[in-house]
This record gives structure tokens, C-alpha cells and sequence, in this order.
């Protein structure tokens, strides 16, 4: 009776260890990655800065991973999301979230495309006090690439602050028992 008691004791503790173990693993899978994780250059005559900093944006508070400041001209940052020696994608999605400071509102507005592998997949133009958000399928990209352009031909335009820039791992299918 005692080693029988003994045995699903033991028996219940393995269960409860490989659950807790693999849903440890699930849940880190499906961690969102940063996109400046990935390599990244910059582009442009304009510029992009990595800059963690609290901005108001449509009167919320969020805190910018990195900006596009376009100035008078544009600014693009460029990232390879792909690993070199990763036969198959590693990531589903890209989510992006940006906008204009509350406090810019003498700017023009502010193009912003979104480049995968090259071809324009989406446009938003942006104004001051504006805040957008957009979800983009990635599985087969290896190259991202956000352009922000002013407006204007004689003003300057002040910065597109990033507050999401997200990638989502693909997440395998489970294997049937």
C-alpha cells in the first residue's frame, strides 16, 4: 500500500513537472522578439535613433523604442529578420505601433512605408498627435525595411516614435501522440 501511494505520488510529480516544464517552453516561444534585435541599419538623410523614451501621443503616454526623424528629407531603418543559417521562417508577424508627439503639432505630416523584401506593403501617413498600428504578415520575409518621408518639400518634419516593433516567433504545430 505504501509503495503503491509512493508510486503515484511519483507518478503525479512527473506529470506536473513535464506540464509545468512545457508550458514554460511554449510560453517562451511565443515571447514577441524586438525588432532592433535584428541587424539593422539606417538609411536616409534624415535619421534613426534606438532611444527609449516616454512620449504623449494622442494624449497616452508610451514609451518609444527608437524614432524616425525624416527632417526636411526622409529617414529609413532597415532590419534583416531572417537568420543566415535558418533553413525555414522564424517569424509569423510584425507588429508596429507609431505616431507623432502631442507636442509637434506646427508639423506636417509624416509618410510612413513599410518595405517587405523590398516591396511597399503598407503606407500610413501620420500627423501630429496621431498614434497608428499595423500587423503584418512575416513568415516568408527576410527583410524589413520602415521608411518615414515628410510631407512637405519646405518644412521640416519632426519625428515618428516607434512604441511597438514586435516580432512574433512562428509557433510550431503540435505533434499528435
Amino acid at each position: 500500500m505504501q509503495k503503491t501511494k509512493l508510486a503515484c505520488l511519483f507518478l503525479t510529480s512527473a506529470i506536473l513537472l513535464s506540464t509545468t516544464t512545457f508550458g514554460a517552453k511554449t510560453a517562451e516561444a511565443t515571447k514577441p522578439v524586438s525588432l532592433l534585435r535584428a541587424r539593422c541599419v539606417e538609411s536616409g538623410f534624415g535619421n534613426a535613433r534606438v532611444e527609449n523614451l516616454d512620449v504623449s501621443i494622442g494624449r497616452a503616454v508610451y514609451t518609444s523604442q527608437f524614432y524616425l526623424g525624416p527632417g526636411y528629407r526622409s529617414a529609413a531603418l532597415t532590419c534583416k529578420i531572417q537568420p543566415d543559417k535558418s533553413p525555414k521562417p522564424v517569424f509569423q508577424t510584425l507588429n508596429l505601433g507609431f505616431g507623432m508627439r502631442d507636442n509637434t503639432t506646427v508639423s506636417p505630416s509624416v509618410d510612413v512605408k513599410i518595405f517587405l523584401d523590398g516591396k511597399l506593403t503598407e503606407a500610413r501617413t501620420v500627423s501630429p498627435t496621431q498614434q497608428v498600428t499595423a500587423s503584418l504578415d512575416v513568415s516568408n520575409v527576410s527583410n524589413v525595411s520602415i521608411e518615414a518621408t515628410c510631407s512637405s518639400a519646405t518644412q521640416y518634419c519632426d519625428r515618428v516614435y516607434f512604441f511597438t516593433a514586435a516580432l512574433e516567433r512562428i509557433v510550431p504545430a503540435k505533434k499528435a501522440n
